[in-house]
C-alpha cells in the first residue's frame, strides 16, 4: 500500500517535455531595433529566438502569421569569424566530432571567397553557391538508403530548399563510411552539392545552431536578421524598428538548496515538476542549466523504488540515460533518487534524499 501511494503521488505530475525542445516562443508586438529587442528579451525572457530546425521554423512562421506580423527580428547577427558548418542543424543527428569530418581536395578550401561545398571524384571543393549543379539530399525517413541524388541542376540555396521540402535536408557527411556511401549514390555525375557551407552569422544566445532559412535575395550588406511572414529570412539594417521574437526556457534552475522531496514540492507548487530527462536533447539543456548551480550536483525528477526500478516523476520509464559508470545499479529494494553533476552532466545515485541541492523545474508549457 505504501509503495502504491508513493507511485501515485509521484506520477501525479504533468509530463510536458518528453521529446520537445524545452523552450517556448513569444512574438513581441513592440517596435524596437535589434539591440533594443535583444535587451528586452534578455530582461523579460531568455534571449532573442534561436531557430534550430524546420519544425521550429514552421512554428515561428505560424505564430507571426497568427499575430498579424509582417516581419520580426530573430537572434541571428553577423559576426567576424567565418566557419564551415552543415545545413542540417539537428543536434541529435550528430555525435561528438561528427560535424568536424572533412574530405577536402588538395589546396581546399582555397580561400577564394566561395562558401558552398560540392562533392567531386570522392573529394570536396568549395564553389560559387550560384552555380547550378546536381545535388544530394539526406532523407531521415529512409534507413536503408538515406542519400538521394537529384540530377536536376540547381544553385546551392535552391537545392537546400528542395531537399527540405521533399526529404530532410542537403546531405551531411559525418565520417568516411558515409562519404563512400554518397560517392556510390553520386555515380557518374561529375559534381554535386552537399550541405556544407561557410558563413559568419552568430546567434544572440551563443548557440552553435547552423540552421539557416534565407530568402533567395539575401545579401551580406546588413548585419541583422529578420523573419518575414512567408517564413523566409532577410538580412536587414540593425537600426530598423520592428516587432521581434523572444524565447523563454521551459527549464528553471532554482539556486536554493533543498532536499529531494522539498525540491519536488517546490517545483509542483511554483512551476510544473522536477525535470524528467527523457531524451538526449533535453539532457543537453539540463546540462547547460546545471552549469549555473551553486552545488556540485542538481536534483532531477528521477526516483528508484522497490519493484519499480528507476522511473521519472512525470510517469515515464527511463529509456534514455546518462549515468556515471556504476551509478545505475542499486539493490532492488533500495529507495534512491537521482541527480546530475553540475559540471559534467552525468547522473549519480549515491546521494541521500536529505542532501540539500539546487534543482531544475519545468515551467508551464503553452
Amino acid at each position: 500500500m505504501t509503495l502504491l501511494l508513493i507511485a501515485i503521488l509521484l506520477f501525479s505530475g504533468l509530463c510536458r517535455l518528453s521529446y520537445s525542445v524545452p523552450r517556448r516562443f513569444h512574438v513581441v508586438k513592440e517596435q524596437k531595433n535589434w539591440t533594443e529587442a535583444q535587451q528586452y528579451c534578455r530582461e523579460e525572457f531568455t534571449d532573442l529566438v534561436t531557430i534550430d530546425d524546420m519544425t521550429e521554423m514552421e512554428k515561428v512562421k505560424r505564430m507571426i502569421h497568427e499575430a498579424g506580423v509582417e516581419r520580426a527580428w530573430i537572434g541571428l547577427k553577423q559576426g567576424s569569424s567565418p566557419k564551415w558548418q552543415w545545413s542540417l542543424a539537428d543536434r541529435d543527428f550528430y555525435r561528438e566530432n561528427d560535424t568536424e569530418f572533412r574530405n577536402w581536395g588538395e589546396n581546399q578550401p582555397d580561400e577564394s571567397g566561395h562558401i558552398c561545398a560540392n562533392n567531386y571524384k570522392e573529394l570536396w571543393y568549395d564553389a560559387p553557391c550560384s552555380k547550378n549543379r546536381p545535388f544530394i539530399c539526406y532523407d531521415g525517413g529512409d534507413s536503408t538508403q538515406p542519400y538521394v541524388l537529384v540530377t536536376e541542376e540547381k544553385n546551392w540555396a535552391d537545392a537546400q530548399r528542395y531537399c527540405r521540402e521533399k526529404h530532410t535536408d542537403l546531405a551531411s557527411v559525418r565520417n568516411q563510411a558515409e562519404n563512400d556511401q554518397i560517392e556510390e549514390v553520386r555515380g557518374r555525375v561529375d559534381g554535386a552539392w552537399i550541405g556544407l557551407f561557410r558563413d559568419t552569422w552568430e546567434w544572440s544566445d551563443g548557440s552553435n545552431s547552423s540552421f539557416r532559412h534565407w530568402n533567395n535575395g539575401k545579401g551580406d550588406v546588413d548585419k541583422c536578421t529578420e523573419i518575414k511572414s512567408s517564413g523566409q529570412w532577410n538580412d536587414a539594417p540593425c537600426s530598423r524598428s520592428q516587432n521581434f521574437i523572444c524565447y523563454e526556457d521551459k527549464l528553471v534552475l532554482v539556486r536554493e538548496s533543498k532536499t529531494w522531496q522539498e525540491a519536488l514540492q517546490y517545483c509542483r507548487e511554483h512551476h510544473v515538476d522536477l525535470v524528467s530527462v527523457t531524451s538526449e536533447r533535453v539532457q543537453r539543456w539540463v546540462s547547460e542549466r546545471a552549469k549555473g548551480a551553486s552545488t556540485a550536483h542538481v536534483w532531477l525528477g528521477l526516483r528508484h523504488a522497490c519493484g519499480l526500478g528507476w522511473f521519472w516523476v512525470c510517469g515515464e520509464n527511463v529509456c534514455y540515460s546518462n549515468w556515471t559508470p556504476g551509478q545505475e545499479q542499486v539493490e532492488s529494494c533500495k529507495h534512491r533518487v537521482g541527480a546530475v553533476e553540475s559540471g559534467g552532466g552525468q547522473w549519480v545515485s549515491n546521494l541521500t534524499e536529505t542532501d540539500k541541492l539546487n534543482f531544475i523545474c519545468t515551467i508551464e508549457d503553452q
